[in-house]
């Protein structure tokens, strides 16, 4: 039905700018790289949009731009400050991709804060303590979070510290095939 709505909505009016944020919202993981044209389009017209910063910066992340995703996420807590999501995505880029663990705490308690029985949230806040050498701090927060125990979590944290490569995320694999349309960008400027 978005897709529907973009063919037929004029290019600037609010139901093409409907149709392009939520579409880039459901997208994104599969089709990144559509996904940031849609937002980057929504951003033209609505500069202070917090959901297409966002899925902007998910699809930057997704897509190996690090830079531009935390530029992206910068963006959209500047505008929704409140937002537990924004800060979390933020402060886990900061952590994984960026190797900035310490720089990425005040977002993750922020995100924590606001959510504490997040799980996700509770483990990337953990995660970037024991990063930043804050261990006495991540073990019991990761065990509380998880309803597991000390050696638990302790085991979990250094299990994950094991088997990640500082500073990157992984990449996205590529399209799957026969899903043309998000293999070449040049069929974007064509809708």
């Amino acid at each position: 039905m978005l897709e529907k709505l973009l063919r037929h909505a004029p290019g600037h009016s609010p139901h093409a700018v409907f149709a392009k944020r939520q579409l880039a919202e459901l997208i994104v993981q599969r089709a990144p790289w559509r996904a940031a044209r849609l937002a980057k389009d929504v951003l033209a017209v609505l500069p202070e949009d917090d959901r297409a910063w966002a899925a902007l910066g998910l699809a930057h992340t997704l897509l190996g731009n690090f830079h531009s995703a935390e530029k992206a996420y910068r963006e959209a807590l500047y505008l929704a400050p409140c937002s537990p999501w924004y800060a979390h995505n933020l402060g886990h880029l900061l952590d994984i991709a960026l190797d900035r663990p310490r720089d990425a705490l005040k977002y993750l308690a922020a995100a924590h804060r606001s959510l504490p029985h997040e799980p996700e949230i509770a483990g990337s806040y953990a995660h970037a303590l024991a990063r930043a050498d804050r261990w006495s701090e991540a073990v019991p927060l990761l065990a509380r979070a998880l309803d597991r125990d000390r050696d638990a979590a302790e085991a979990m944290l250094r299990d994950w510290l094991s088997r990640e490569p500082v500073g990157s995320l992984p990449r996205p694999s590529r399209p799957p095939p026969g899903d043309a349309r998000d293999e070449d960008p040049r069929r974007d400027a064509q809708d």
